[in-house]
This record gives structure tokens, sequence and C-alpha cells, in this order.
């Protein structure tokens, strides 16, 4: 099976358009991605579908108990108490795939702070 580059996102309800291009922006040099992860109950966020139509990036809901259950090099206190991972971004971009994936970026926070993206490479489950 090919490998797959996948775009984890976290980000705050009042997350915009230019919230995820931003974060996306931060990432140096570019990295095309295949997907986007985020966590399920966020999937269907009107901006973050925008954001995924312009990209062309079908989007992946990660559970919550997946999430939970992934190690994050990047560990912040307050996403650890609401969502019991160390980063939603890393998170989920690496819950999607095999354990032998890897964090190609760690997670890069937009301008606006309302949204934090990564990337990892792997196959997918």
């Amino acid at each position: 099976m090919a490998e797959r580059v996948i775009l984890g996102l976290g980000f705050r309800q009042a997350a915009r358009y230019d919230s995820f291009e931003n974060a996306l922006s931060a990432i140096s040099p570019p990295v095309a991605f295949d997907a986007i992860a985020v966590p399920e109950d966020k999937a269907a966020h009107p901006a973050l579908q925008q954001f995924a139509n312009h990209h062309s990036a079908p989007i992946i809901g990660v559970s919550q108990t997946r999430l939970e259950s992934i190690t994050t090099p990047t560990q912040s206190d307050v996403i650890q108490k609401k969502r019991q991972t160390g980063s939603v971004a890393e998170a989920a971009a690496l819950a999607i795939l095999q354990s032998s994936a890897r964090l190609l970026v760690k997670r890069c926070i937009s301008v606006d702070r309302l949204a934090v993206c990564a990337v990892a490479r792997g196959e997918l489950r």
C-alpha cells in the first residue's frame, strides 16, 4: 500500500477559511496532502468544508477515543484537559495511519490562533 500524507487540523468553532489557510502557510516548505483529518464532531464545520473543497481533499473524521489513544510530541495542558491528547492536529494526522506513521510537521498555529495544523506520512489503517 502506498504512503499517504495527512493534514491534521485542530480548531476552534470561530475558525474561518483564512484561519486554515494561514496555519497551512506556516509550513515551510509547503507540503501537498492527500486528506484532512479532524475530530469527527467538527468534520461538518462550514469553513473546514470550504478549505477542503479548495484543496480537493477529503475530510476524515476521527473519533474522540482514537484521538485519546495517540501520544503526541507536542503537549498542551489546555488541549490535554479538553481533548485528552497533547495536540489535536498531531493526533488527528497520526490517527488514521498505521502505527509506523511519522510526523513530518509538528503543529503550526494560525496567526489568529483559531486553527492548528500538523502533517503526517504513512500507510492508511
